[in-house]
């Protein structure tokens, strides 16, 4: 017969692989609980890689809409390093060019979804509208080319 510590024990043998799930779960929570309500998108992929005083440093491009206080949407480019610590902010700016029309961004794209990018840079596609009841949106393309180079033009298809 099992004994009643022995139940216990049992029990919690049991629970104890889900512990780390379940905080997991909360740490994703709270990250996302803490974004603003007023991002609207968030793409990223690519990567980048810099020798800088010795040090092989390489990361990833992140890509952000967020809403203005008019409604308009503004987007930020962001330089994001993989750490031994996890992965770290290293410069964020705006896309002037995108910027400047005081659009509405429907939508981000990655140019290339997989996963695994083969060579350096990152491409994103952009649909915004340049006025609420406009039907279709325009597509614009970011380009970030394996020397780092941003090229940010209207796509013309």
């Amino acid at each position: 017969m099992i004994s009643r510590l022995s139940k216990v024990a049992l029990v919690l043998a049991c629970l104890a692989p889900a512990l780390p799930a379940a905080g997991v779960a909360q740490e994703a929570a709270e990250l996302a609980g803490g974004l603003s309500p007023r991002i609207l998108f968030v793409t990223s992929g690519g990567y980048w890689e810099k020798a800088e005083e010795g040090a092989q440093q390489r990361g990833y491009y992140r890509l952000i809409a967020i809403r203005g206080e008019d409604n308009r949407s503004l987007i930020e480019l962001q330089h994001i390093a993989l750490t031994p610590d996890g992965p770290e902010l290293l410069t964020s700016a705006g896309i002037e060019e995108i910027n400047s029309l005081g659009a509405y961004v429907t939508d981000i794209r990655p140019e290339d979804s997989t996963g695994t990018a083969t060579q350096q840079g990152f491409g994103a596609y952009i649909y915004l509208k340049t006025a609420p009841n406009v039907v279709e949106p325009e597509t614009w393309v970011l380009y970030i080319d394996d020397v780092g180079d941003i090229q940010v033009e209207r796509s013309s298809n």
